[in-house]
């Protein structure tokens, strides 16, 4: 790890801190059941931020009808909606979070839709309070607010395990390439599941400890296969003057409205999600057209620009250029990252209309006038 961060001090002075390991997963497991803020509920639902509810730590999980418990998840929680989220943290250190825990959870959420009860479940959230001291009825309610009828959210709790509508998350202080290529392309292809990872870089200074949440597999055409679900419910796609007043607020309003206005031409067609605006083409075995780039108002930042990302192979094949010539003119700066068959290669970074996209668009209007 080689990560750092400045913290300002109350006289002006920066404090360097530096990435660090989380020293044991027991640690990292107490911090998110304290802390369950931590799961990043505002950027997995940044219209109605995820709200998260301890069912238990170390959550049994059968696999049979009424048997004993096969394995142990690490945690699972509620959020508003009654949808049961089953986290698994993993250390970067550790080897089995670059593949292995990814049939691991995939077992935890298979056999926990079909083998545990409601009964189990509040059953276990009623130890967990007893043993946290605190009276389980109360923190329902309070999780709950406005009047909400508990039962009616229990039996909500019930209909979505029948319907299979889970949310895994892989918590990890560095999630490696691997396992988040496998998340994105998860994420993409199950409804109603929900696959996301967790990443919490931990870093360290002089007397301060900071982490920093930051939610991976959430890409454009996940959100456009499962209509923007936010919130538990869908939520139809923000508006192109929506996403374009999150661009102004992220103060890169101009470039946003340059390179959406750049992109509508060159492509075959053009939709937007809850986050995103997504330029499609049709590619060769995908009968609705693929995405092709994506424009992110919504991780957008001032200084480094409107944040981006190009599907390479797709790029070259839709342009008939070849996939070299793409990445060549893409910035160096800008990392790609390697999919597989099923995307191909995902080059993501950030620009301005000015500099770092501006010889590739002229490269792409060449050949549709060619063309």
């Amino acid at each position: 790890m080689s990560g750092h961060i400045f913290n300002i001090q109350d006289d002006g002075t920066l404090v360097e801190m530096n990435e660090q390991p989380f020293e044991n997963e027991d640690i990292f497991q107490t911090l998110i059941e304290q802390y369950p803020n931590l799961l990043a509920g505002d950027q997995i639902s940044s219209g109605d931020p995820r709200r998260w509810l301890l069912v238990r730590r170390e959550m049994g999980i059968p696999g049979e009808e009424l048997g004993a418990d096969r394995w142990s998840l690490d945690h699972l929680f509620l959020d508003q909606d009654a949808i049961p989220t089953l986290v698994e943290i993993k250390r970067s250190t550790d080897t089995r979070i670059r593949r292995e825990v990814v049939g691991q959870v995939l077992d935890y959420a298979a056999n926990a839709v079909v083998y545990w009860s409601i009964e189990q479940i509040i059953a276990e959230y009623e130890k967990q309070c007893a043993a946290d001291g605190t009276e389980a009825e109360q923190r329902l309610e309070t999780f709950l607010g406005d009047g909400r009828n508990p039962d009616d959210f229990w039996r909500a709790v019930k209909t979505n395990l029948q319907a299979g509508k889970v949310r895994m998350l892989f918590v990890a202080d560095v999630i490696p390439p691997e396992l988040r290529r496998i998340v994105e392309f998860l994420n993409e292809q199950m409804d109603p599941a929900e696959v996301l990872a967790v990443e919490i870089k931990h870093f360290v200074g002089t007397g301060l400890k900071t982490l920093v949440p930051r939610i991976i597999g959430q890409t454009a055409e996940a959100e456009s296969r499962k209509g923007a679900t936010s919130a538990g419910k869908r939520k139809g796609p923000r508006s192109e003057e929506e996403l374009q007043q999150i661009a102004n607020d992220c103060g890169v309003g101009k470039d946003y409205a340059t390179l959406v206005a750049q992109m509508k031409p060159l492509f075959d067609s053009m939709s937007t999600t809850r986050s995103n605006v997504a330029f499609y083409g049709k590619i060769e075995g995908v009968k609705s057209g693929a995405v092709i780039v994506s424009l992110s108002p919504t991780e957008s930042e001032r200084e480094r620009g409107v944040a981006f990302g190009i599907y390479v192979d797709r790029l070259a094949e839709f342009f008939n250029l070849e996939k070299q010539q793409v990445i060549d003119i893409l910035p160096d700066c800008h990392k790609i990252e390697e999919t597989g068959d099923w995307a191909g290669d995902i080059h993501r970074g950030f620009a301005k209309a000015s500099d770092s996209l501006e010889s590739l668009i002229t490269l792409m209007q060449q050949t549709k006038q060619d063309g």
